[in-house]
This record gives structure tokens, C-alpha cells and sequence, in this order.
């Protein structure tokens, strides 16, 4: 039976002019990518291999140079706003929100940005703050967290809208092991909860072989012509 896609590009090309020192740079080239619904898909490669140029092209934060890329069947360029409501990111060192206000203000705040019902958000909020355990800090600043803490809440912001499409760019980067730990079995258990995609990054090979269903390497942006070997399906592209 035939799989419906999540994530699709066909020759997608990103190239940066006049970088200082560098001139022009391509970052992707020729980039095609088939991710399914109900898949976590892993992406991985090297520092400067193209892979958070593609997750900023996939959640229009950035404007493809040449080739198509889609989510849910919408395209990146001409559907932007229908994208961002199906989508969020985690980004691994990002800051989750503002530094004076709380944890629950932050996740108040986005998610009225994703236009959610009052008594959906409260549900959903508190949902999160359980399984990250983010009670003890509900009223903290955000600028007063623990570098750990920070990145719960930043994954408590990335679930709020309950997203179609996942986007982790090593999410795992600077946490405690446990901590790692809760952010892999939050992301196994929301996977089962039916119609949903994950696209992680990650340097760490032992959260690839855990939580992915398919891993692709991507090296210059561009197909690697060597494969992983793990005990994961592998694709290049």
C-alpha cells in the first residue's frame, strides 16, 4: 500500500552569495527527500553539511534558490502561512522564548500564536509541563533557567500546537543524559499517537539508531555515496 508523504523535495538548490571569505556557497544541491506520515526520519552529516539550510527551507524560514519542496502536499514558497499552522521547531541551544517572562507565560504566549482555544491550550500546556516536569518552574523566568531546563521548555514550545510536522535539529545538544532521555520517549510516544512526522538532525548516532525508522546522510549538500551502518533502514540522497 502506497504511503501518503509528509515531507517531499525535488531538486532543491539553496546557494548564499558573496559570503565574506568564501564567495559564493552552495549548501544544497539537487536535494531529493521523500519522508512519510507516521515516520521519524534522520537526517545526518557533518558541520556545514546543508542540514539546518534544509530544515529552514522546510519550515519557510528560508526561500529555496532553484526545485520545489512541500509539506502535507503545500508548497514552502506559495503556501507559507497554511504550513507554519501544521508545523513547529526545536532547535538544540536555541532560546525557547523571553527572558522576563515565565514558563507559563512563554507557553501561553505561543501558543495563542498558533490561534489554540483557551481550554485547549490550558490542557495542552499543562500536558506538557507534566511529562517534562516542569512544574516546580511554571513561574520562573525563563532567563533564570538552567541551561537543561531551557531546552525542556523549548521542546514544551516546539509540542504546544500538537504539530503534524516535527522539526528537531539536534535537540539533544547540551543536555544531561536524562534530560536527553525524557525528549527521546516524549517524541516515541507522540509519534504513536497516529498521523504524525518527525525530520531529527542529530551528531549522536546511538538517538538515530533509537528513534528513527529511516536515517538519510547528506554531505556538501548534496547525496553521500557512502550509507550508515546501523541496524536502520538507510537512504542517501
Amino acid at each position: 500500500m502506497k504511503r501518503d508523504l509528509s515531507i517531499e523535495t525535488k531538486g532543491l538548490r539553496r546557494l548564499f552569495k558573496g559570503i565574506p571569505g568564501k564567495g559564493d556557497v552552495i549548501a544544497l544541491d539537487q536535494v531529493d527527500l521523500e519522508v512519510y506520515d507516521d515516520e521519524i526520519f534522520g537526517l545526518l552529516g557533518p558541520n556545514g553539511a546543508g542540514k539546518t539550510t534544509l530544515i529552514k527551507i522546510l519550515c519557510t524560514l528560508l526561500l529555496p534558490t532553484q526545485g520545489e519542496a512541500l509539506i502535507k502536499g503545500l508548497d514552502v514558497v506559495k503556501q507559507a502561512p497554511q504550513i507554519r499552522r501544521l508545523i513547529n521547531l526545536v532547535s538544540g541551544g536555541e532560546t525557547p522564548g523571553y527572558g522576563i517572562l515565565s514558563v507559563k507565560e512563554n507557553l501561553w504566549f505561543f501558543s495563542q500564536l498558533y490561534g489554540l482555544s483557551r481550554d485547549f491550550a490550558k490542557d495542552r500546556i499543562a500536558k506538557l509541563v507534566d511529562q517534562l516536569e516542569l512544574q516546580d518552574y511554571l513561574n520562573t523566568r525563563m532567563s533564570k533557567l538552567s541551561t537543561g531546563y531551557k531546552q525542556r521548555l523549548n521542546l514544551a514550545r516546539g509540542f504546544v500546537n500538537d504539530p503534524a510536522v516535527l522539526f528537531l535539529d539536534e535537540p539533544t545538544l547540551g543536555l544531561d543524559v536524562l534530560s536527553a532521555r525524557r525528549l527521546r520517549t516524549l517524541v516515541q510516544d507522540w509519534i504513536k499517537s497516529g498521523g504524525k512526522t518527525v525530520l531529527l538532525t542529530t551528531h549522536y548516532m546511538a538517538e538515530a539508531d533509537q528513534l528513527c525508522d529511516r536515517v538519510g546522510i547528506i554531505n556538501r549538500g548534496k547525496r553521500s555515496s557512502s550509507c550508515l551502518r546501523t541496524s536502520l533502514p538507510c537512504r542517501t540522497f
